[in-house]
């Protein structure tokens, strides 16, 4: 729940950034051929969010970020660059000029379809459930019946290439959320602008003799892209890498509503019934994929037991392949003590994993005796696990137990600020004073109060363990804060 509520802004500020642009564009292609408005929107960009690294870090460390990036993963950094700004970028701005706005805006607002399929190859840990597919769909109708009232007289080609477009985001955003989801935001962000714009360059230098001055239109590029294309841009990886893809492509479809909405506000179209009828219907095939239904938003004690029992095992096994009888040796050493492992629970396990793709087995020879399965990690599986390890949800925190689990594997996460967060969040709670009895303040229970030696025995033990971790996480920070200037 802290999580949905924490990205809502994200998907609110992206929504609005996604809607604007399709009037930006139209402004600013008036005296701006589509390349050069390209490297002038990501140029803009680029600096906007250079300058924001440069106050966060300073300089030569915005510098040596952007620079060890591009140098770990050249080839998705390129292709991220390309796919989700440079190419589409061109895409649309040519489209402007041969189709309706409101057809364009639904033809990218099948980007989630494509997302969808994608993903139920490359992510198979984030493939739909039947209900999240109907609401895909339902909310593509409503963004046609929502664009409908436009003009439909295109050239047959030309919206080929809104629908490139959105393929190309699709691709992007697969690639983020499937390769670079650890790697910082704004750093991946600003080097994907630099990126588009040193792509665009050569081909904008052709056109710079039909560029022409007029306010309206160069004021129209400015915002497109300091704005939309660099904060905008940025809340869009952020988002990304915090909800599957799928979840964070969903601002497609009511950045046709913002659209529709600016041309009644801003250019005096009028809004029919049947839009307004169209713009209700996105929003609400929206709501019903982000919000869980019934059942599945009640708490249930035997998925949590097997969500952090499918913790322990990816996290042994990002570590060793390991054949069943070792694995369930070293999780019941972790975890045995609060609940026994039995093969009749990490077998199910094991197999609803392997189903997913995050875990594959391959026979291997007995020392003297039959062939045994040894289990191990695919990179799906490792992605997953740096997932949950890096975004707990609330019980992994608040939870004693489930906490434990989490922290045996934190050192896996490769970023000391991703580890930092997750026991500041830890830390965070146990200095919550609405944690009533257990806590160390004004409100805790005094000893005259308590109805029994053993509650007091209880509240005494409590106590001291979390003071004792408080004090421990306290430190542990400091030291980690520390060390990061030298490690950086």
């Amino acid at each position: 729940m802290s999580q949905r509520r924490a990205t809502a802004p994200l998907g609110l500020w992206v929504t609005l950034t996604l809607g604007v642009p399709f009037l930006l564009i139209s402004i600013a292609a008036r005296v701006l051929p589509a390349d050069v408005l390209t490297v002038v929107r990501f140029g803009l960009a680029g600096l906007t969010l250079l300058t924001v690294l440069t106050v966060r870090d300073g300089l030569p460390r915005a510098i040596t970020a952007i620079g060890g990036l591009l140098r770990d993963r050249p080839v998705e950094v390129l292709l991220v660059g390309l796919c989700s700004a440079a190419l589409p970028s061109v895409l649309i701005t040519w489209g402007e000029h041969h189709v309706p706005t409101g057809t364009v805006s639904l033809l990218l607002a099948s980007t989630p379809i494509w997302i969808a399929v994608g993903g139920h190859v490359l992510l198979p840990a984030e493939r739909l459930r039947a209900r999240q597919a109907a609401c895909l769909l339902v909310a593509l109708g409503g963004t046609a019946l929502l664009t409908a009232g436009g003009r439909t007289g295109a050239s047959t080609p030309w919206p080929a290439l809104p629908l490139a477009a959105a393929v190309s985001y699709a691709a992007g955003s697969l690639i983020v959320r499937g390769r670079l989801r650890q790697a910082d935001a704004l750093t991946l962000t600003c080097a994907q602008m630099a990126v588009a714009t040193l792509v665009s360059a050569p081909f904008a230098a052709t056109h710079l003799a039909h560029v022409r001055w007029q306010a309206g239109p160069w004021a129209a590029a400015a915002v497109l892209g300091v704005v939309c294309s660099g904060l905008g841009w940025l809340a869009n990886t952020v988002l990304t890498q915090r909800v599957t893809a799928v979840q964070a492509s969903l601002v497609s479809f009511t950045a046709p509503v913002i659209s529709v909405l600016l041309g009644t506000t801003v250019l005096g179209e009028r809004l029919s019934p049947p839009q307004f009828a169209a713009a209700a219907t996105v929003l609400a095939a929206i709501m019903a994929f982000s919000v869980p239904s019934g059942r599945a938003g009640r708490p249930n004690p035997r998925r949590e037991v097997r969500a952090i029992l499918e913790l322990a095992i990816l996290g042994f096994l990002s570590e060793h392949a390991l054949h069943a009888y070792e694995l369930r040796r070293r999780i019941g050493a972790l975890m045995g003590h609060v609940r026994p492992v039995s093969d009749g629970s990490l077998y199910p396990a094991l197999h609803r994993l392997r189903r997913q793709e995050l875990v594959t087995r391959r026979p291997e020879p007995g020392a003297g005796g039959p062939r045994r399965q040894v289990f191990e990690l695919t990179d799906v599986g490792r992605a997953e696990l740096l997932r949950r390890l890096e975004r707990p949800g609330e019980l992994e925190i608040s939870d004693r137990n489930k906490y434990f689990v989490l922290l045996a594997f934190l050192h896996l996460l490769p970023s000391a600020d991703a580890q930092a967060r997750v026991l500041r969040q830890r830390l965070e709670f146990l200095r919550d004073p609405r944690r009533g009895f257990f806590v160390d303040d004004d409100r805790a229970l005094r000893q005259d109060e308590l109805r029994s030696p053993f509650q007091a025995g209880l509240q005494h033990i409590a106590r001291v363990t979390s003071s004792a971790e408080r004090a421990w996480l306290t430190g542990m920070l400091d030291a980690m804060e520390t060390e990061r200037p030298a490690t950086s």
